[in-house]
């Protein structure tokens, strides 16, 4: 591989880190937000263990077809509501497994930060983009 082709390659994935780092917020504040199921209005639309069966699955899988036909299982299944479902499908229907792992990880990681934090959903649902949840929890 030519040395300059392969510094535009790592240029231009380094360039899309913010993308998926906005993509990957949107996606966790939409399943931290209070299960309409649960009446004392605690528990997040997905389950922690959803998020992370998600990744285990494209791990194992290394496909992001299989990856899309799962999430709509899951979704069928009530799993993963309809809203964050939706996003999950169009964040990542154009992306390569690499991608998807970044992206899937990146949602892990802000979703923990916000059920670690037992962040309150309200304080957070109209964020857009990643730096600004970091302005949010450094406040």
């Amino acid at each position: 591989m030519n040395v300059n082709v392969y510094i535009l390659e790592r240029e231009n994935k380094d360039m899309s880190s913010p993308d998926l780092l906005d993509t990957a917020t949107k996606i966790a504040i939409s399943a931290v937000k209070p299960n309409p199921r649960d009446r004392e209005g605690r528990k997040p639309s997905v389950d922690q263990s959803t998020i992370n069966n998600l990744l285990t699955f494209l791990q194992s899988r290394r496909n992001v077809n299989e990856l899309l036909v799962y999430i709509m299982r899951q979704m069928g299944r009530g799993e993963i509501d309809e809203q964050t479902g939706k996003l999950l499908l169009s964040s990542l229907k154009d992306k390569n497994v690499e991608e998807a792992l970044t992206l899937l990880g990146y949602v892990k990681w802000i979703y923990e930060t916000l059920t670690g934090l037992e962040k309150d959903y309200f304080s957070v649902k109209t964020v857009e983009k990643f730096r600004q949840l970091v302005e949010v929890l450094s406040k």
